[in-house]
């Protein structure tokens, strides 16, 4: 029976480890070594991976409701803005306890990195790691990023069309 009376907390932080399972699975299919047929290896990898995710979906959605529903294609800002927020959200939660995300942070920046190639822009600017941050940090940098700046800062997007622009700025960062 699901726990509704389960602190928040405790929920997050599972919650937070699901994600991170379900970002590794994702990766995993999507960054192929070979160039032709995958290796026994990588499928047993994602097979592994998968099974991973799976198992704790499975558990996570027993014992708690509302059930985590794996998102739809984050394949354009639409989508991926408010996903980031979210995410973001979720970390800036969780206290240090929570092993450091490293799939979901791939996960982000693998996916805005192919949309930045599809549209034309430049690849969204990674964190300079210079300590201790918090998991939310680079995720709260990835939705806020700018597409209008020059090509040759590397850090934003091509500025071929202003109303393009305007348009990402009101979806991605709500304004």
């Amino acid at each position: 029976m699901p726990e509704s009376d389960v602190p928040r907390a405790s929920r997050c932080a599972e919650l937070a480890v699901l994600l991170d399972l379900e970002a590794s699975w994702e990766n995993l299919r999507a960054s192929r070594t070979s160039a032709g047929l995958s290796t026994i290896q990588e499928l047993k990898g994602n097979q592994r991976a998968y099974e991973a995710f799976h198992a704790k979906l499975v558990a996570y959605n027993k014992r708690y409701a509302p059930p985590h529903i794996p998102e739809l294609p984050l394949n354009n800002p639409a989508r991926l803005g408010p996903w980031c927020k979210k995410m973001s959200a979720l970390f800036a939660e969780l206290d240090d306890g929570v092993p450091f995300p490293a799939n979901l942070l791939e996960k982000a920046y693998r996916l805005a990195d192919g949309m930045a190639g599809r549209k034309g822009w430049n690849r969204a600017a990674r964190p300079t790691p210079t300590g201790v941050y918090r998991t939310a940090d680079p995720l709260k940098l990835l939705c806020q990023s700018k597409p209008n700046q020059s090509r040759s800062h590397n850090r934003g997007y091509r500025t071929a069309d202003p109303l393009k622009l305007r348009k990402w700025h009101a979806v991605v960062l709500g304004q």
